[in-house]
């Protein structure tokens, strides 16, 4: 394992340099005062509870999982599965595995709260660059951390870790809040969705890399053309955000983010934001939306009841072709009250290709009566099947039918 690189080195350097940049907009006002600005929620299209969605039908793929966290499909057609406890599975076509995870670093993952092995994503050239990513939290005698790594493909095993950014922050106690997402985009740079790791100010403070989007050269360097020089910030002012994903026709970058539930009584707020690189998207200043020039809002905030998004991603096969366009939200939801269940936000508004003109919640009744329980990975797969992960097992508030139950991963497809 390679601790560190002359790549890392500069940016812990640009880190530590505290004169190198000023705090982003709006820090000022969120330490002049001591409550958060609650905006307006922003207008909510119709919706829908569907427990039983018509010209679908769902299969178990795979069962057997601790908390799948991600899934990603490399392109031999091989889904990869990343467990939160610390492993990386690679399953066949037909839902076959190997009794030997590709990785296992469960020695060294800390597996608590939120935290552990999370995002993964493969090199633009893989696999003729055979560069796997991923992203987890480590314990060190000072308390855990998030890193981002990679590791060579070897075939069935991975092979020598490279550490690409290291010593983001995770919380201390409970380990929550640490992000997690990896994605390559459109524009072959690496994204990655950090927390704030329950230290409100770090999304509001440009030296700190938590609670923020991330963009990254493959090799781990700062782009040249990132917003502000040698800083591996793309946008800032995210809590705990999980899922990104780009809008097929804009090419415009989705993401998820957790609201404040409970904390200062603001009571949810988990929202779907449209994400400006160079901008201050809001937390820890304000939820909501305040239609501030200084700040992004949300497309959809919802409160009072919670709806943390465990990732995000738009439709964009032909198997289900009445999904085309649409983005799926995987709602985690902390017990069966909470409403967990998979939506589907429609954009049917020409004119305003972001807006959503309706939601469906699938597989839940609204009576708090959910179908799988806790779900968060989705993915596309090459056959055009929509996939779904759950994790019922990370030790969150599930009912004890549930929390028995293994994890597993669900295929959707047309109805026969």
């Amino acid at each position: 394992m390679k601790r560190m690189n002359t790549l890392q080195h500069r940016i812990n350097q640009f880190i530590g340099t505290a004169s190198a940049l000023a705090l982003c907009i709006g820090m000022s006002q969120a330490s002049a005062q001591d409550e958060i600005i609650r905006g307006d929620i922003p207008d909510m299209p119709e919706m829908q509870w569907v427990p039983e969605p018509e010209g679908i039908q769902v299969e178990q793929f795979a069962s057997d999982l601790e908390v799948v966290w991600n899934i990603r499909f490399a392109p031999d057609e091989r889904m990869w599965v990343t467990e939160r406890p610390g492993r990386v599975r690679i399953f066949e076509q037909d839902g076959s595995t190997s009794d030997t995870p590709w990785l296992s670093i469960e020695d060294i993952t800390f597996f608590q709260g939120e935290s552990g092995l999370t995002g993964q994503a493969f090199h633009p050239d893989y696999p003729e660059t055979p560069w796997v990513y991923l992203m987890y939290t480590y314990q060190t005698e000072e308390g855990p951390l998030n890193r981002i790594s990679r590791f060579q493909d070897l075939g069935d095993r991975a092979g020598e870790e490279e550490i690409l950014l290291d010593g983001l922050a995770a919380q201390a106690r409970g380990g929550s809040h640490s992000g997690g997402t990896l994605e390559f985009g459109p524009d072959g740079k690496l994204y990655a969705a950090t927390g704030d790791a329950f230290e409100r100010q770090r999304s509001n403070n440009l030296e700190d890399p938590n609670g923020a989007v991330l963009r990254l050269n493959p090799d781990g360097s700062v782009p040249a053309d990132n917003p502000w020089p040698g800083n591996p910030i793309w946008a800032h002012g995210m809590r705990n955000p999980h899922g990104l994903s780009w809008q097929p026709d804009t090419g415009l970058l989705f993401a998820g983010d957790h609201g404040p539930t409970g904390e200062d009584r603001l009571m949810a707020h988990d929202r779907i934001i449209v994400l400006q690189g160079g901008e201050h998207h809001g937390w820890p200043v304000m939820v909501g939306a305040i239609d501030s020039p200084e700040y992004v809002d949300p497309i959809l905030a919802f409160a009072p009841n919670s709806s943390p998004p465990g990732d995000v991603l738009f439709y964009d096969a032909d198997l289900l072709p009445q999904f085309q366009g649409d983005l799926f939200v995987s709602v985690l939801g902390f017990q069966p009250q909470d409403r967990q269940n998979l939506m589907r936000i429609r954009f049917e508004d020409e004119s305003q290709p972001t807006k959503p003109t309706a939601i469906e919640r699938w597989f839940n009744d609204a009576e708090g009566n959910s179908v799988y329980g806790r779900l968060r990975a989705l993915a596309v797969g090459p056959d055009g099947a929509l996939y779904v992960g759950t994790s019922n097992h990370d030790g969150r508030q599930m009912t004890p039918a549930k929390r028995e139950q293994p994890d597993q991963i669900l295929r959707i497809t047309p109805a026969d």
